[in-house]
């Protein structure tokens, strides 16, 4: 509408700069700063704080904000065994060694466990009020084909690994986007969908993620519309934002957050 009056000349252009000034600041409501952190002064931990609730973080000069989370062997679990599974196993070990002595059935290690791997994640957060309609942006990059990264405003006192009471952007290399809704009751998606970019090139891309008075959210990568939805689970303020990485590696080269009056 206001294009066609400034094509028909029906109106004063100073007015009709005001009013085009008044339509973009309506589709994007989000402008006061609540947050912008480079990492630029190599200190995360003041001006503006992140508490590390999980595993370990660190900063890497010219870069940013790096996490980096490796499976690690896990511990055999031993089961408790009764008095007859005890002497059977006593038994089955000294027959083992009479007939195999030197243990070249079994590679030269003994049993008695099972193994595998295990994911201790690390986890961050700032505290900061965020209104409940918010415009978010995180440059970040990838290094790793596996692991989960989550990100997200929350609310409460977030604990060590686990998720926080409000909403979670799962992304997870191959399978895309997962957009959370975390509660006391438990987890819930809301939406998900195949990211159509390579994220894995260590190269920086910039995420965006903004939500409206009306719940409605939108979620961009490098310009490029990955989800949108609409839920209205959280209507009060959020206490601050969070990240969990859950074996992957990530560097957050800039948080920036904006907010409504």
């Amino acid at each position: 509408m206001v294009d066609d009056a400034e094509k028909a000349r029906a109106a004063d252009p100073q007015f009709l700069r005001d009013l085009r000034g008044l339509a973009q600041g309506s589709d994007r409501p989000w402008r006061i700063q609540l947050l912008n952190d480079d990492f630029g002064d190599g200190d995360f931990t003041r001006n503006p704080s992140w508490t590390v609730t999980a595993g370990k973080y660190w900063v890497e000069n010219g870069r940013g904000l790096r996490s980096a989370v490796k499976a690690e062997a896990a511990a055999p679990q031993q089961r408790q065994l009764s008095g007859k599974e005890a002497v059977g196993a006593i038994f089955g070990q000294i027959l083992q060694q009479a007939l195999d002595p030197e243990g070249r059935s079994s590679g030269g290690q003994a049993g008695g466990g099972t193994s595998g791997t295990v994911i201790n994640p690390t986890a961050t957060q700032t505290r900061l009020t965020m209104t409940n309609a918010f415009a978010m942006e995180v440059e970040f990059s990838s290094w790793a084909a596996q692991g989960r990264l989550e990100i997200g405003p929350y609310q409460g006192v977030p604990r060590g690994g686990d998720r926080a009471p409000g909403y979670t952007l799962a992304y997870t290399p191959g399978g895309g986007l997962e957009l959370l809704r975390v509660s006391q009751r438990g987890t819930s998606a809301i939406d998900r969908a195949q990211v159509p970019v390579n994220l894995e090139d260590k190269k920086f891309h910039q995420l965006e993620w903004t939500r409206r008075m009306d719940g409605a959210m939108r979620i961009a990568i490098d310009g490029r519309e990955i989800l949108a939805a609409t839920d209205m689970g959280f209507q009060g303020d959020f206490d601050g934002l969070r990240m969990v990485n859950r074996g992957g590696d990530y560097i957050f080269k800039r948080f920036t957050v904006y907010g409504t009056n």
